[in-house]
């Protein structure tokens, strides 16, 4: 998948560079994270993360292609009758492939799909027994898809502002007889464009 993904940035990249707008910059914000669990004895709350990475933006009229490569953090506070209370941090690099409309000026409505790849995760607890810290990367799936939906500003002095919703499709629980779960994961980001 990572090739393949690959592949899709710099064709995306080479068409972009032929519209009549360009735009390259760095963009970074906050996460608000969760995993939606098939799992009647646990329960997943959300957590602050964070996002950093650049961007490359082809627009044509009020329409407009926007590849990103970010770098993000997903975490969750996990209450399971199992392991009892944990926190849980995730580290992705992440796709996003979003396709913009203009309906006025730079206020956009985007939409697209996310393709996700887990650097690392941590799961720190608090039982009966004690509390420690464990490696809990290969308990999860090592690539995520998600679809992305949101909105946003691009100022004309460079300054982007947007908001947006992903919505994971593919379970990653990677336990073999584990519950169904899904990534959920609300952004708010402030880029800027170089190019200006």
């Amino acid at each position: 998948m990572i090739k393949k993904t690959a592949v899709l940035i710099v064709l995306l990249a080479t068409s972009v560079g032929a519209w009549s707008q360009t735009a390259f910059g760095l963009k970074g914000g906050l996460n608000l994270s969760t995993i939606n669990l098939k799992d009647a004895q646990a329960t997943y709350d959300t957590r602050t993360g964070y996002h950093a990475g650049f961007f490359l933006r082809g627009r044509f009229d009020k329409i407009a292609i926007q590849p990103e490569v970010l770098l993000y953090t997903q975490r969750g506070d996990l209450q399971s009758s199992l392991i009892g209370t944990a926190q849980e941090s995730f580290t992705y690099v992440t796709v996003p492939v979003l396709f913009k409309f203009y309906p006025v000026g730079g206020l956009n409505l985007h939409a697209g799909p996310q393709f996700g790849f887990l650097v690392d995760g941590e799961r720190k607890y608090d039982t009966v027994f004690g509390g420690g810290t464990e490696d809990i990367t290969d308990h999860y799936k090592s690539s995520d898809v998600a679809v992305s939906a949101g909105a946003g500003y691009d100022f004309g002095f460079g300054l982007s502002v947007d908001v947006r919703y992903n919505i994971g499709v593919k379970d990653i629980n990677n336990a073999a007889n584990g519950e169904e779960a899904k990534s959920r994961v609300f952004m708010v980001s402030l880029g800027w464009n170089f190019l200006k």
